[in-house]
């Protein structure tokens, strides 16, 4: 038996998972590559489907290949490993957010228990459209147990039906259906999760069992304005982001200071950076305001942790970055947001040897994620072996092909390991669409540059280029990188100045292990640079 998809896929997400890629990554491609999705533009909502069949002509007609991911194995998965499905909305569209919303809070109820391991909401939502063999999604996952069901609504009041199975039996251990009032979700939510968790004959601590509910939000208005605002703010476009905020907006403003909706909105105005629509100190400040309001609620609040870390991070105070997510990790060890940017945080740092743990359970959490698969990769380069980083960007390219930042990254890799013919495939293959935006920019500039072309390599900057490249430690790097393999010492200084000011003092990498500024060891300018990367690598523990 194996997993049979619908033939026909009703959303975006549906056809996502069937591609096995990313939802931002089919919108792509049906804009750009002529990916058959449908509209129903009589609807009130213009929804969208796609024909199982017409994506598998498609998808020959382009030869793509599946990504090269070499999939956890459900045998030896971990005896308490789980993986929420997305919960179906079954009649009324009005559900489907609903559905969302209670997929969502289960993971993160379920993710803040320490002996539970728990994949991440965005690995699980590529599998959840599937049906049949639970082995083979479970298998996909590296998972063992599978928490799946739907929810009905009807006006004020809603039906959620959950079952939690064991894959490697193929049986139910526990099944239960709840009815009640929409504002019973929290509530009907915690029992769901306090069901999973004595299914697998786990004791909660003391600390678990008042993390494991977080306080409801009782206005039924509001809820809706939140859950509508998480939808939008994910949709990586402007007026997306600005009806988020003014959703969330409306919903403090129906019932005053919530700690949850303080989370989102702090989460949402970090959306601006994130989707590169606004770089500059706004949205940090934003989200500064925001945290400030929820840790006052809520001073142990994960949520408000990480999002503190996110702005010190963003402002190239790495020590402080770490402090909140290691503390923001202590309480959701399944947190795979939280353990990407500690990880990232780390190897920048120059502290790789604290980052490989956090990576090996990254992996196992998050194992469908592009970023993810790539950051054991980073970890190899900053160690000194950019060969073992060519499969990790490959499997991240792979996976998400029309990625420009995924494009970017291995373009980056292929000049540490001097591989020119791979690097011109990529500068060709670069869709006319990416040419003019920062990473399709920053690949002629490298690719340019990799290839001993000055003056092409020039061309493909500008001043505004420049200026977006400087609210990042990346950036920064590559322009240093370029600057010093067309012969720039004075542009490649600079840039790698910023990068360091943004954070970046892996003193052991730029001493010994980068291949491009090794021949500069001699240089007074770069040792004088370099004096500085030790000092603030050395006192990053002090």
């Amino acid at each position: 038996m194996h997993v049979r998809p619908t033939s026909r896929l009703t959303s975006w997400k549906a056809i996502a998972a069937y591609l096995g890629r990313s939802v931002r990554t089919v919108r792509r491609w049906e804009r750009h590559e002529g990916l058959p999705v449908h509209r129903q533009l009589h609807r009130k909502l213009g929804r969208v489907f796609a024909v199982q069949a017409e994506l598998d002509a498609w998808k020959e007609s382009r030869s793509l290949r599946p990504a090269r991911v070499h999939a956890p194995n459900a045998v030896a998965a971990p005896p308490r490993s789980v993986a929420v499905l997305p919960f179906s909305a079954l009649e009324a569209a009005s559900a489907r957010l609903l559905a969302e919303g209670v997929t969502d809070e289960l993971t993160v109820a379920l993710a803040r228990v320490g002996a539970l391991e728990v994949v991440s909401r965005r690995s699980a939502a590529l599998c959840g459209h599937y049906v049949g063999d639970t082995r083979a999604i479970a298998a996909r996952l590296g998972v063992r147990y599978l928490v799946e069901g739907s929810v009905q609504r009807s006006g004020a009041r809603m039906r959620i039906s959950a079952r939690l199975v064991d894959a490697r039996r193929d049986v139910h251990c526990w099944a239960e259906t709840f009815d009640g009032a929409i504002e019973d979700v929290f509530s009907i939510q915690d029992l769901i999760a306090r069901r999973v968790v004595d299914a697998l004959a786990v004791r909660l601590t003391d600390d678990e069992s008042r993390r494991i509910r977080e306080p409801a939000i009782e206005s039924v208005p509001a809820y809706e304005c939140y859950l509508r605002a998480r939808h939008e703010m994910w949709a990586w476009r402007n007026d997306a982001i600005d009806r988020a905020v003014q959703l969330l907006t409306d919903a403090l403003a129906m019932i005053g200071d919530h700690a949850r909706l303080y989370a989102a909105l702090g989460l949402a105005h970090l959306q601006y950076r994130e989707a590169g629509i606004d770089l500059s100190d706004r949205p940090l400040a934003a989200a500064d305001a925001c945290c400030s309001k929820l840790l006052s609620l809520d001073p142990r609040s994960a949520s408000g942790l990480q999002l503190r870390a996110w702005i010190a991070y963003s402002r190239g105070r790495i020590r402080a970055a770490v402090d909140d997510l290691t503390a923001a990790a202590e309480q959701e060890p399944n947190n795979a947001d939280t353990l990407l940017l500690l990880c990232n945080c780390y190897l920048i740092s120059g502290r790789v040897a604290a980052a490989r743990p956090l990576l090996a359970r990254l992996l196992r959490i998050d194992p469908l994620t592009p970023i993810t698969r790539c950051m054991p990769g980073f970890a190899a380069i900053m160690d000194g072996h950019p060969d073992a980083a060519l499969e990790p960007y490959r499997q991240m390219f792979d996976m998400d092909p029309s990625n420009p930042m995924a494009r970017l990254f291995l373009t980056w890799v292929l000049i540490l390991n001097e591989r020119h013919d791979d690097i011109a495939v990529l500068l060709r293959t670069l869709p006319p669409d990416q040419r003019g935006s920062l990473p399709g920019r920053l690949i002629r500039f490298l690719a340019r540059a990799a290839f001993g072309q000055p003056r092409e390599a020039r061309e493909a900057l500008t001043s505004e280029i420049e200026t977006v490249a400087r609210a990042t430690d990346v950036f920064p790097r590559f322009l240093a990188q370029g600057f010093a393999l067309i012969g720039d010492k004075d542009a490649a200084l600079t840039w790698l100045g910023l990068a360091v000011d943004r954070g970046f003092v892996n003193y052991p990498f730029l001493a010994h292990h980068d291949p491009i500024f090794a021949r500069w060891q001699a240089e007074p300018a770069y040792s004088t640079l370099l004096e500085t990367v030790r000092r603030r690598w050395e006192a990053f523990d002090a």
